[in-house]
């Protein structure tokens, strides 16, 4: 015979309700955790149930819920520094210890300052493959940036280039 139950209802027969068993709102909790179980992600849970999800994460944490980790996405490892992948493609890491300032940077940077020294003011680096995973010396260059945004946009405007009228004669 088949198991007709729902994932849900499964899940919320499952949670154990902790220590805060006389709380008002027990069963409500209960099923906001029953749900987060069945894959749904906190913001999911959150606004379902018109909370933050700042609230709810910590709802959680008190009642002693466990919790999924975060899946890294992209983790690539240089020289001890864990880098993620960005939302734009690019590898960011942190740098530095809780006491004394962290620093975020960019790998490309990172190889860059590691292996030619500083970037200077007015330049960017640039992936020469257009892959910005591939952090390799060579495929890095030094590009100033009013070149670099000439190369990415044919009218030549943007925050870095001053408007002429060279063109327009």
């Amino acid at each position: 015979m088949k198991d007709e139950t729902n994932p849900l209802e499964k899940e919320l027969n499952k949670v154990k309700f902790t220590k805060y068993k006389n709380k008002k709102n027990n069963i409500l909790v209960a099923g906001m955790y029953a749900m987060y179980k069945t894959g749904k992600s906190l913001a999911f849970v959150a606004k379902n149930y018109r909370k933050s999800r700042q609230a709810v994460f910590e709802l959680f944490i008190t009642r002693k819920y466990k919790l999924r980790s975060k899946e890294l996405k992209g983790l690539t490892t240089i020289d001890g520094i864990n880098f993620t992948e960005t939302k734009d493609g690019y590898l960011r890491g942190t740098i530095g210890m809780a006491w004394n300032g962290k620093k975020r940077i960019l790998a490309h940077q990172y190889i860059w300052e590691k292996n030619k020294g500083s970037i200077p003011l007015g330049f960017v680096i640039y992936h020469k493959d257009g892959n910005k995973k591939n952090n390799l010396i060579e495929n890095l260059e030094l590009v100033q940036k009013k070149d670099m945004a000439k190369k990415f946009n044919p009218n030549y405007h943007n925050q870095f280039t001053k408007f002429t009228n060279e063109r327009n004669t």
